[in-house]
């Protein structure tokens, strides 16, 4: 009882900072993102170091979490809109690297220097990119309701539909090797529930397009992609958590991993839709 209710007040305290700083100022999200870029950049290392793998300062990668989001954002918030536009559309190759990195990282071997490199650069891609990704699609949203809050929304659907699903009706595993709590009576809950919220938002809160219908059938797999992804980069460093600063859930990392991956696909959804759109009728 005394966990579940560390937990709950734990997840209230994280959704309020969350909701808050998006309702209340541009600047808001800017500061609270930079500093889950950081802590995330940490605690991403940490899982390295605990194998010995990594071998630069968990400081000084938090330090550098936090210069690289600000680097990234400081010049777009004071660009005009098609500078922006251009480089938010050249962020998302940056997402190319975590594949040549995750391709390296289960065929190749190299020296320890290299591996630090890779490390570093992978973490940078993993953590950094997709919150600079998120804030971007803030800073450039034309909805008098915040997209950026309509994708927590979704997100947050998903994870607690889906643990509910999975804990009332939950017997086949969805992959037992890496999250064997994890079921697909759970991301089908899930899945279905954020399909619904979805569409609610479309009719409720916009033009009633479909698009955050589509956009809910997109972020809910890539959510679960992200969480299985953690779990499986807590499972090859042996670790239960990735930190302690969320009592009763855990890490930074524990808590946005299924953002790291929904944000990037929700924003390849948009580059899509904004193409489809222009398109003669």
């Amino acid at each position: 009882m005394k966990t579940l209710l560390t937990r709950s007040i734990s997840g209230l305290i994280f959704v309020a900072i969350i909701i808050g700083s998006i309702l209340w100022s541009e600047k808001a999200v800017l500061i609270v993102f930079a500093i889950i870029s950081g802590i995330g950049l940490y605690e991403f290392h940490r899982l390295y170091q605990s194998q010995k793998t990594f071998n630069l300062s968990s400081l000084a990668t938090a330090l550098i979490g936090t210069t690289s989001f600000i680097s990234f954002i400081y010049p777009i918030y004071f660009l005009n809109q098609t500078v922006q536009q251009g480089l938010i559309d050249s962020s998302a190759l940056i997402l190319v690297l975590f594949v040549l990195y995750a391709l390296y990282q289960l065929w190749i071997d190299r020296s320890a220097v290299i591996v630090n490199l890779w490390l570093l650069l992978f973490g940078l891609c993993y953590v950094v990119v997709p919150l600079y990704i998120g804030v971007l699609i803030h800073l450039t949203d034309e909805n008098a309701f915040p997209s950026l809050l309509v994708i927590f929304i979704l997100v947050w659907t998903n994870d607690t539909f889906a643990y509910l699903s999975g804990n009332l009706f939950g017997k086949h595993k969805l992959i037992a090797r890496i999250s064997p709590n994890k079921t697909w009576e759970g991301f089908i809950g899930g899945f279905v529930f954020t399909i619904i919220v979805g569409a609610l938002l479309d009719k409720q809160l916009f033009d009633g397009n479909s698009f955050w219908l589509w956009a809910a059938i997109i972020v809910s797999p890539a959510a679960v992609i992200g969480d299985l992804f953690e779990s499986l980069l807590k499972r090859k460093n042996k670790v239960k958590d990735t930190g302690t600063i969320m009592p009763g859930h855990g890490g930074i990392l524990d808590r946005f991993d299924a953002m790291f991956f929904a944000l990037p696909f929700f924003y390849l959804w948009h580059i899509i839709y904004k193409y489809l759109e222009s398109l003669p009728s």
